[in-house]
């Protein structure tokens, strides 16, 4: 569930020392804020870690790092394995606020294809009335047209040209477990480069004002609405010099989880790996029968 799983820490990260990012992505706006400022929420801030892989990257520097990551070699060439069923890395910690808990998410794994299949936006807009569950949660989206964002008060996004930034908003309405409803609107901006792309999105202020389309949450049997300050997250999608024919797709992000949801109980926390497993799955099945020559599948 793309909505869910948000929606994913660098103890020490110097804007002027560790923040290199590659110069296509230096464009996008939400990256680079994220990187810089993290996520914060009744009254805690969570960063989120730079991404494992850069561009720049060798074969060596680039298994040296998932090394790092998988935990030794043979993990990390069952991680490269091309199945269906190979094997993800999730990693969730949290972080104490006030009348909240912010879990933080980071997930790796690999898809077999090809970046030029890989087109976000084209995604994003194909998502549009989709309802997706997973681990009895489900997650509906729209995609917000110009009237829309002009209602409130946004300018119209950017198109993207070539290599450049392209911009767009998403409504997700969710239901958790059959007890929690939400709604937010979030802003996502997308950025490619020859070797990698980045998506990254935020939940958007604009709609933190009250009505219908407000960024909030309540009860699912129906009850108040609260104000709901949603999260961050950024996926990176990089070409593997150690496996030709694979990307490696890191996503990290955080979110919100107030304690009216479940008292600060891991309730939602526990079904992340059931969610994950389902939603990379479906998009390594979409890869393979594109490569057999299926891409309209």
């Amino acid at each position: 569930m793309k909505a869910l799983i948000l929606t994913f820490v660098i103890s020490s990260l110097g804007l002027g020392e560790r923040l290199e990012i590659e110069p296509a992505h230096t464009r996008n706006a939400v990256y680079t804020a994220l990187l810089g400022e993290g996520f914060s929420a009744d009254g805690a801030t969570v960063r989120l870690p730079a991404p494992t892989v850069r561009d720049d990257q060798d074969a060596d520097a680039q298994r040296a790092a998932l090394r790092e990551v998988a935990g030794s070699d043979r993990k990390l060439d069952e991680l490269l394995r091309k199945s269906v069923a190979a094997p993800f890395i999730l990693k969730v910690r949290d972080a104490k606020a006030r009348g909240a808990t912010l879990r933080v998410v980071d997930l790796w794994f690999v898809v077999h294809a090809e970046m030029t299949d890989v087109d976000p936006a084209k995604e994003a807009r194909k998502a549009h009335g989709q309802e997706v569950g997973a681990g009895n949660m489900t997650t509906r989206t729209e995609f917000l047209d110009e009237a829309a964002l002009r209602a409130a008060g946004i300018e119209r996004p950017s198109a993207g040209t070539g290599n450049g930034p392209e911009t767009w908003y998403a409504r997700v309405h969710g239901r958790l477990l059959d007890r929690i409803a939400f709604v937010t609107t979030s802003q996502a901006v997308a950025t490619r480069s020859k070797d990698s792309i980045v998506v990254a999105s935020r939940t958007e202020p604009a709609f933190d004002k009250p009505g219908v389309s407000a960024n909030a949450w309540q009860p699912a049997a129906g009850g108040e609405a609260r104000p709901y300050r949603g999260g961050v997250s950024y996926a990176k999608i990089s070409r593997l010099a150690i496996a030709p024919g694979a990307l490696l797709v890191e996503m990290h992000g955080a979110f919100e989880e107030p304690d009216g949801w479940f008292q600060g109980a891991p309730i939602l926390r526990s079904k992340f790996g059931v969610v994950a497993q389902d939603q990379i799955r479906r998009l390594r099945r979409k890869a393979e029968k594109r490569g057999n020559g299926h891409a309209g599948s």
